[in-house]
């Protein structure tokens, strides 16, 4: 099985600041609607939460562009390559279960960064996951796949 860490979690404030802000945080709560607090909760069925494997970052380096960290808009940011998972599959962060629910294919923003940034990174933007309970989601969590879909 595949192991890793959590690197850094996002959530977006619907009302703080400003709406949508989006700002770094150390842990969050989340159940199936998504993480408790944050602007999306409860609005979508299969687009809960987006993680996105340092491997998408990677690749935008390696094509000698940069973007900040949490450009490509996840709620969590994870060390190990989980791209290869398919539609039902789990993976464990801590003690929170996360079922995969499908790639994200959005890439229109990211022209305003870099018009090679869609094509370098088509099918490695992110996952979207969605929690099978309720759980606590932690900043250097142990990431684990828990049941691979092939």
């Amino acid at each position: 099985m595949t192991n890793g860490k959590v690197l850094a979690l996002y959530i977006t404030m619907p009302d703080m600041m400003r709406t949508g802000h989006r700002m770094k945080c150390d842990d969050f709560d989340c159940d199936p609607d998504g993480i408790i607090g944050d602007m999306h909760y409860e609005t979508s069925d299969d687009k809960v939460m987006l993680l996105t494997c340092q491997k998408s970052y990677d690749l935008i380096e390696e094509a000698e562009l940069y973007v900040d960290q949490g450009s490509l808009l996840e709620n969590i940011h994870v060390d190990v390559d989980l791209y290869h998972l398919k539609k039902g599959s789990i993976i464990e962060i801590g003690e929170t279960l996360l079922e995969v629910t499908g790639p994200c294919e959005s890439y229109g923003y990211l022209y305003g960064f870099a018009p090679e940034i869609p094509e370098i990174i088509q099918g490695k933007r992110g996952l979207f996951v969605r929690p099978v309970d309720y759980g606590l989601v932690e900043m250097g969590n142990e990431v684990k796949v828990l049941k691979e879909v092939v």
